[in-house]
């Protein structure tokens, strides 16, 4: 069908475009009027993508298979990591096969985009960077050693840095602990709590820095329209907090009983060593330079701020849900 928006309007294509964080980018860059397309892998998760999101049916690994809607968009902006490629406790033997396999998986997305000559943007997470010996990370940091979520992205950026290199205009986005609607945190803690379970790794004291998803989707949408190509950008809130000090506030939001710490070592035999370090370890994140270049600043800036207010979407989003199922 003919849609008179595509002669004009910046087009953007969303891998992951159901999930916390692709989820808030496809919404933002919609509502800003860009034509936004959706990679789904079924026509379940299709029928969950935001309003006026174009659905693309298709799997990150081949996107050779999709080439017809990226050469129709001006930038790619992937927020996805496969679910499929990890299954069952992980050790940190697993979650470097799984750095590999993502790293496979960018190494093919970034040479289609090069062949078409399209700007990307990727996502990682804070822990890509080592901490000072303060516990901050900045963009100037060197890599992480291998501490959580940094473990895997040490082996997966050196293959965005190698497409650099080549000529792939792309830059990547580092955001803290994302809270909104989809991905960790609403099925790995609003729904457990609105099911009365309310928990946390360990005794709760461990540093995290957090980020809403709506505020890094304006980061997203700013690196495209102003971003300086191949540059790395960190996004966080204001302030730091304790894993414990955060659940604590979410179960209050929700009416949740109070959380209760549940030790590390019962959770490895379930999780495996790595998944229980990687889900409690964010380090400080200094956002300086996505604040100057891209003219970034927080909406919520604390997690006292942004909370409530994504508890209260969820609150009505199910009560929504339950009525229409009714």
């Amino acid at each position: 069908m003919y849609d008179p928006s595509s002669e004009y309007a910046a087009s953007a294509l969303v891998l992951g475009p159901t999930g916390a964080i692709g989820r808030a980018v496809s919404r933002e860059l919609v509502v800003n009027g860009y034509r936004v397309y959706g990679l789904t892998r079924n026509a379940e998760a299709k029928a969950r993508l935001p309003y006026a999101v174009v659905g693309v049916m298709g799997d990150v690994r081949t996107p050779e298979r999709w080439l017809n809607v990226i050469e129709r968009v001006d930038v790619v902006v992937n927020c996805t990591a496969p679910a499929d490629l990890a299954s069952g406790p992980m050790d940190r033997a697993a979650a470097v096969r799984q750095g590999e396999a993502l790293a496979e998986i960018l190494d093919r997305l970034c040479t289609t985009l090069r062949r078409a000559k399209k700007r990307f943007v990727h996502t990682f997470g804070a822990p890509l960077y080592e901490p000072d010996d303060k516990g901050w990370v900045r963009e100037n940091n060197a890599i992480s050693s291998g501490r959580g979520y940094g473990l895997r992205s040490r082996v997966v950026y050196p293959v965005l840095v190698n497409h650099r290199k080549k000529g792939l205009k792309a830059i990547s986005l580092a955001p803290a602990f994302v809270y909104g609607r989809g991905g960790w945190f609403e099925q790995d803690v609003l729904e457990p709590m609105a099911q009365g379970r309310s928990t946390f790794i360990g005794e709760g004291n461990q540093t995290m820095h957090y980020v809403a998803a709506s505020d890094v989707a304006a980061a997203y949408r700013l690196a495209i329209e102003h971003g300086l190509e191949n540059e790395d950008y960190l996004l966080a809130d204001d302030r730091p907090t304790t894993l414990g000090d955060f659940t604590r506030l979410v179960a209050r939001e929700m009416g949740a009983p109070a959380p209760v710490g549940i030790p590390e070592e019962e959770l490895v035999p379930v999780m495996g060593d790595w998944a229980v370090e990687a889900n409690s370890y964010c380090p400080k994140v200094d956002s300086a330079k996505a604040r100057e270049q891209l003219g970034w600043m927080p909406r919520f800036r604390t997690v006292e701020e942004g909370v409530p207010v994504v508890v209260r979407e969820y609150k009505r989003a199910r009560v929504a849900e339950l009525s229409g199922a009714r």
